[in-house]
């Protein structure tokens, strides 16, 4: 699958980001229906795990601090302490997914954040234009 993240495009992906050599985040479009499934841990700055979705349900979500919106095609989560989006993402219900705004922490604490023109993690990496062939595998953030 490709994914864009921010301006930036991964093709060719498994639609998993591992972080810390543990899987973070699995993006998946269902076969029948082309609905967006997100599977993902959410984690504080301190690293503990304070909720995680697996294909949209909640498995775990401490306070009932998050909240999701499924659409068709389209997931959003939300952190309602902070009142911000943690992840958003769209599809046209083929193979490619967007992420056009996003931020949440790692098992270590690292903050990713994407915006509309670029994807931060930590002081590690910033990307912005980048067009990468990933050659069926996962999308690793930097230690």
């Amino acid at each position: 699958m490709d994914i864009n993240i921010g301006l930036n495009t991964l093709r060719n992906t498994n639609g998993v980001f591992t972080a810390h050599g543990q899987e973070l985040i699995r993006l998946e479009v269902g076969e029948s229906d082309g609905q967006l499934l997100l599977t993902m841990a959410m984690y504080m700055p301190t690293g503990s795990e304070v909720a995680k979705l697996e294909r949209n349900a909640w498995v775990s979500n401490e306070g009932d601090r998050f909240e999701i919106t499924v659409e068709p095609h389209s997931v959003k989560v939300m952190d309602k302490t902070l009142k911000n989006v943690v992840i958003q993402l769209a599809t046209d219900g083929t193979k490619r997914i967007e992420v056009p705004l996003a931020k949440f922490y790692t098992s270590k604490g690292m903050l990713s954040e994407v915006s509309a023109e670029w994807w931060r993690v930590g002081n590690k990496m910033e990307l912005t234009g980048i067009d990468m062939d990933l050659e069926g595998g996962n999308i690793e953030l930097p230690d």
